[in-house]
């Protein structure tokens, strides 16, 4: 029979180490208030240490090495009420004398943004303290990044639901959980400052999109479209963003009416990017919209009609105009358009496809955007006489000086590749253009690889040649 009487030996604990002081070791003496000890055996008793023995403090308890057992017995202090409450006041003087710290918010705040890797804060942040974790929150969730298997977790989250049993199992989203009261009350909609719903698929659904607007409203400033519908519910909700600046419908697949949209953001007065839906848009009733006021940025996609763009009074305040596949346009409608407001732009994109424009249907756009730094276009769509002098006139010296016309200083020119075009615009007839001096503000000349220029031909070293000499460059995009 094994021998019951001696008690069996256990392992070692770990014995906590501090900086500078080594492993944290308590002298006997200092234990002597101590009631009793036990170990993990049955036949030792509690008793309390001797007096030179070296009691270990480890964040489990204290132990010490009993040599006549040979083995490690835990001592388990009894406290009395008294004392209990005695170490209780001296916690509360100790933090007293502390106090709270002494660092102001506004520059824990600035730690906080500063210490970020590339704009985005490392959740661990919110896990210092409680004035860190409400520093953080608001930078954690000012530009979520939401994707299709986040995205119902993000809207437990926003929504308050997150308590819910199912969202308590699957809210993954959720960066750190608010602790109990007072932080429940945390609306973490008023953090969002910008909404990307690029990335959202099938489970982007319209109630869950108008549930969000409806929260963010207070706050929203950038808010991106996902690419599913886009119904009455959401553009009920979108009234309520009078604070939105930045509007894409650029993916919305279903059809919006463009008379419901303008009625959400007629009184929008911060509003100055608007891109249209690139699927169908609803033209009906279009001669009583009302545009924004301070509109700058205009996307125009999808199903919009001649009549639309021929017939709309269009905001004086657009400085960039982009078309990006409108199959129902014409050179006509363009150029009526830019009679109004040419003059005032000052970027000016047309993207691939654009079916009802002809080989040479953009050769006029310098006599319509005098005034425009930067230019994308097609060579599908233009010819080598868009640089000619009829069209590009030569800019006089007076005008140079005060630089008021022409300030042209980037052209982009894209192809799509198809036989037959890269022969349309030749590199002299830039530097023909920048040698007549009717070019005098360009910078940078961006082409497309698709155009097929030999970049060690004799005709390319003169433009680039031209260029450096006008302190320009010239760029080859793939």
């Amino acid at each position: 029979m094994a021998n019951k009487s001696r008690p069996s030996k256990v392992t070692a604990p770990y014995r906590k180490y501090v900086a500078g002081q080594g492993f944290t070791t308590v002298r006997a003496s200092k234990t002597n208030k101590l009631a009793g000890a036990s170990t993990n055996t049955t036949t030792t008793k509690s008793t309390v240490p001797p007096e030179m023995v070296d009691v270990i403090s480890t964040p489990q308890g204290y132990y010490y090495y009993n040599e006549e057992t040979e083995s490690i017995v835990h001592i388990k202090p009894v406290i009395t009420e008294e004392e209990m409450i005695k170490i209780q006041t001296e916690k509360e003087q100790l933090y007293k004398d502390i106090g709270p710290m002494k660092l102001p918010f506004e520059i824990q705040s600035l730690i906080i943004k500063y210490s970020a890797i590339d704009s985005h804060i490392d959740v661990s942040f919110a896990l210092v303290c409680k004035t860190w974790y409400l520093l953080v929150l608001p930078l954690l969730y000012q530009t979520p990044r939401l994707t299709s298997q986040n995205f119902s977790k993000f809207i437990n989250t926003v929504l308050n639901t997150s308590n819910s049993a199912a969202a308590k199992k699957n809210n993954k989203y959720a960066l750190v959980k608010p602790p109990k009261s007072p932080f429940n009350s945390i609306k973490f909609g008023e953090y969002v400052h910008e909404l990307d719903l690029s990335t959202i698929l099938q489970s982007g659904k319209n109630s869950n999109v108008s549930k969000l607007l409806r929260r963010c409203s207070h706050t929203l400033e950038k808010f991106t479209a996902p690419q599913t519908s886009f119904g009455i519910a959401p553009l009920i909700s979108l009234k309520a963003c009078h604070n939105l600046n930045y509007l894409d419908l650029g993916l919305v697949s279903e059809t919006v009416k463009l008379k419901d949209l303008f009625v959400a953001i007629k009184n929008f007065q911060n509003l100055t990017h608007l891109s249209f839906p690139r699927s169908s848009v609803d033209c009906e009733g279009f001669q009583k919209i009302k545009w924004p006021e301070n509109l700058k940025y205009i996307k125009l996609s999808g199903g919009i009609t001649n009549e639309f763009v021929q017939e709309t009074e269009w905001p004086q305040t657009i400085k960039t105009l982009e078309f990006s596949y409108c199959p129902r346009i014409n050179e006509n409608s363009i150029y009526i358009m830019l009679s109004k407001i040419g003059n005032n732009l000052e970027n000016l994109y047309f993207h691939y496809p654009m079916p009802s424009l002809n080989d040479n249907s953009l050769d006029n756009i310098f006599l319509y955007c005098e005034n425009l730094i930067n230019i994308k276009i097609t060579i599908d769509y233009c010819s080598k006489w868009i640089f000619n002098e009829n069209y590009l006139t030569k800019l006089h010296l007076t005008e140079r000086k005060c630089n008021k016309r022409r300030p042209l200083q980037t052209i982009y020119l894209e192809s799509s590749g198809s036989l037959g075009i890269a022969t349309k615009i030749h590199p002299d007839d830039f530097t023909i253009a920048l040698m007549e001096d009717r070019l005098p503000c360009l910078k940078n000349i961006s082409v497309s690889s698709k155009l097929g220029w030999d970049m060690n031909s004799e005709d390319v070293e003169d433009l680039v040649s031209v260029m450096e000499d006008q302190g320009g460059s010239i760029y080859v995009t793939y």
